[in-house]
């Protein structure tokens, strides 16, 4: 049966998370930890899901300082077990999860001709399978759960159009993210369960300022997001522009939006 969302109120109520439980990964910098901030700012209860788990407790902090409810959890997204570990902590502790933002990725650059099948494969290990494992334990919760659920995957408008160069194996995975995004939506829309994808353009986060290879013949940041007048904005993105979409994905202000690839890029594709 639908679940009908009640349709009267033409407050801003529909953007708040209040009395909802979320998931955040990557939360201990970047997009993640904005996105973790603003969901406690919206009232929703927070697990901050990172492989660095200092960060994300430092995070965890920022939020309880402000008056919100928030965990750490150190997480490694390509390890099944750790993930299963996330979300049974969630449910420990807040006894529901209604939100997943999947938002950690790997982001290391090789040059396209050197790349090691090893160094592709940790890519995908983390950037696509951890994005899936995290979104198939989600759903199973959620299904469990019977009441719906929102999921929004942190994508990137390099996973339809090339942006940097020596980014092969990334915007692969990216692509798989995407892909992974609309067959769920088409699969567990049934249970109630939304699935949406940001993709951010160029972000000034940490993520970024880690892209470059830091082998002894390092990979220079160049390609066609790099050239003048390729951003029509002409800047980069701050990651709390980023983690506005996703609240809003991940919001009942967004209850009849599903399978959707939401670009925010200031622009690129246009150029």
């Amino acid at each position: 049966m639908a679940i009908i969302p009640e349709h009267k109120d033409y407050s801003l109520a529909p953007f708040s998370l209040e009395g909802q439980s979320a998931i955040v990964t990557g939360s201990g910098s970047g997009i993640g930890r904005a996105t973790a901030r603003l969901f406690a700012s919206a009232g929703a209860k927070v697990v901050l899901g990172d492989i660095d788990i200092a960060a994300a407790r430092v995070v965890v902090d920022e939020i309880a300082d402000a008056g919100g409810a928030a965990l750490a959890v150190e997480c490694d997204i390509s390890d099944e077990a750790q993930v299963k570990a996330m979300f049974a902590a969630a449910l420990g502790e807040y006894g529901q999860v209604d939100v997943l933002a999947s938002v950690a990725a790997y982001r290391k650059k090789h040059d396209t001709m050197r790349m090691s099948p090893e160094e592709w494969d940790i890519m995908q290990a983390v950037t696509a399978r951890g994005t899936f494992l995290c979104m198939r334990e989600a759903i199973r919760v959620m299904r469990e759960a019977g009441v719906g659920g929102t999921i929004v995957n942190v994508s990137s408008v390099a996973s339809i159009r090339p942006v940097v160069f020596n980014s092969m194996d990334y915007d692969a995975a990216k692509a798989g993210v995407n892909a992974m995004t609309l067959a769920a939506a088409a699969e567990f829309a049934e249970h109630g369960i939304r699935v949406n994808a940001v993709l951010p353009g160029g972000t000034n986060s940490a993520g970024a300022g880690k892209m470059g290879d830091t082998s002894v013949e390092q990979v220079s940041i160049h390609g066609p997001i790099t050239q003048p007048g390729r951003v029509l904005v002409d800047r980069m993105a701050e990651p709390i522009e980023q983690a506005r979409a996703i609240l809003f994905l991940a919001s009942p202000a967004s209850s009849y939006i599903t399978g959707q690839l939401l670009a925010v890029e200031g622009g690129v594709l246009l150029s």
